[in-house]
């Protein structure tokens, strides 16, 4: 049978761990069967209230009988290493400062993926870019780049005399075949 005696000491640390903000839902149960066995609550007794298998119940109550409070945090996960790294993260940081091109979400991931190979979605791009807080450019469906400079001025000049009022010569003869017209 396993069961917890605490020293005053340790029930204040249970105590100060157990309220702190960012204590994880995991830690806090951990902890909650390491308060309720130290009351003298028996393992069985410790899983039903939590409802977890009593084997995990043994297991973190051992973990603390050998290692104290540090015994009880998660071991690192381990698992296939993250495609986007620092490293590329940091070039694309540099695509997206040069003012030479725009680019969108779609651009940067088929970029990356023909220069290391990293294969991503667009919206794992959009995610990755905004938690990163950079700022890309989203390429607009407009004709401005291509407009002839001069014929756009000609055009609002044209317009602004036609707000105005006055009409130019070719208008008015525009208006009167229409006036016959009707």
């Amino acid at each position: 049978m396993y069961r917890i005696c605490l020293t005053e000491e340790q029930r204040q640390q249970l105590a100060e761990r157990t309220q702190h903000k960012t204590t994880a839902p995991k830690m806090r149960a951990r902890l909650e069967m390491l308060r309720l066995s130290d009351k003298g609550w028996s393992v069985p007794q410790i899983a039903a209230h939590l409802d977890v298998h009593e084997q995990t119940v043994r297991y973190w109550i051992k973990a603390f009988l050998a290692g104290s409070f540090a015994a009880l945090t998660d071991k690192p996960h381990t698992g296939r290493k993250p495609g986007i790294t620092p490293e590329i993260l940091a070039v694309v940081r540099e695509w997206l400062a040069k003012a030479d091109r725009t680019w969108n979400a779609r651009q940067v991931a088929s970029e990356v993926h023909t220069r290391y190979g990293v294969v991503r979605s667009v919206a794992q791009w959009q995610r990755v870019l905004r938690r990163q807080q950079m700022r890309y450019k989203r390429t607009r469906r407009t004709l401005h780049h291509k407009q002839n400079v001069e014929q756009v001025a000609v055009r609002r000049a044209e317009l602004d005399v036609l707000k105005r009022g006055q009409t130019a010569d070719n208008w008015t003869c525009v208006t009167s075949t229409k006036q016959v017209l009707h």
